[in-house]
């Protein structure tokens, strides 16, 4: 049941995550960007406790799948000294700790209880108060903290050119933003301009952002990595010996969308069903 409901948090919060970046590409199209700054650094911790519900729900699919030798391990000496390699002490440990970082997945709290109650009250509070043997990665995402001024300023530049909105930073340079396009996507762009649109929806192979649906006239959909605060300085890359075999799609959001928070009402009360 935690695992649905990681999962339906995620939905919920990228959704509303989208929502927000269209709030501040409004902003920013209102030359409002002091309000649009305050707004991002708010998105990007959103964003980060979204990555921490991704590492949940993959621990919570390994103490799934190894239910059975869950149920064999006796006490805490048993735990560290048998199950460090297999990653059940990793996963109990990083639960305990981050259901209270949490708490909209009340499930992880009675996860957290039954582990309680396996292991002792001892256990739990050496986790909770202690942090002994949580994983960095956890501890890193259940820190509150003010984002870094370069990764604000890499958000902006993201939605004001997603949105096709005006941003004063988009002619500064920025701390490990790429600034130059790959060479494979170079010579996709320059195959697309010499072959028109027909050579282009022959190519077998399309790459679409992440929440596009793609199409019917190609057989092999791909969706490019879904940015993040760990992947915004990444670009998306196509070996070279397949280049000419894709077909990258360029589509562009607009801030005059229709989607409002009626029709996110809506999708909730479709994924509750």
């Amino acid at each position: 049941m935690s695992i649905q409901r990681l999962r339906y948090a995620q939905e919920k919060q990228q959704a509303l995550a989208k929502q927000s970046r269209r709030e501040v590409a409004k902003l920013l199209s209102e030359s409002k960007e002091q309000k649009a700054h305050y707004r991002v650094e708010s998105l990007i911790n959103d964003d980060i406790h979204i990555e921490l519900l991704e590492i949940l729900e993959l621990y919570c699919e390994l103490l799934h799948a190894r239910v059975a030798i869950v149920n064999t391990i006796t006490d805490e000496i048993c735990l560290i000294e048998s199950h460090d390699d297999d990653g059940i002490n990793e996963a109990t440990r990083a639960i305990v700790y981050a259901s209270i970082h949490a708490p909209e997945i009340k499930e992880l709290l009675q996860i957290k209880d039954l582990l309680g109650l396996k292991f002792g009250g001892e256990f739990i509070k050496a986790i909770v108060d202690s942090k002994i043997g949580v994983p960095d990665k956890v501890l890193k995402k259940c820190s509150p903290r003010l984002p870094e001024q370069d990764l604000v300023e890499l958000y902006l530049r993201e939605i004001a050119r997603t949105y096709e909105v005006s941003y004063s930073g988009l002619d500064q340079p920025v701390v490990g933003e790429n600034t130059e396009i790959s060479e494979e996507l170079k010579g996709n762009d320059n195959t697309s301009d010499t072959s028109g649109s027909d050579s282009e929806d022959s190519k077998p192979i399309l790459a679409v952002d992440n929440d596009e649906p793609g199409d019917d006239k190609h057989p092999i959909i791909i969706k490019k990595p879904r940015q993040n605060s760990e992947t915004i300085t990444e670009e998306f890359k196509i070996p070279k010996d397949i280049v000419k075999d894709i077909k990258v799609s360029h589509s562009k959001a607009k801030t005059n969308s229709k989607d409002s928070i009626d029709d996110l009402r809506k999708r909730f009360e479709a994924l509750r069903r």
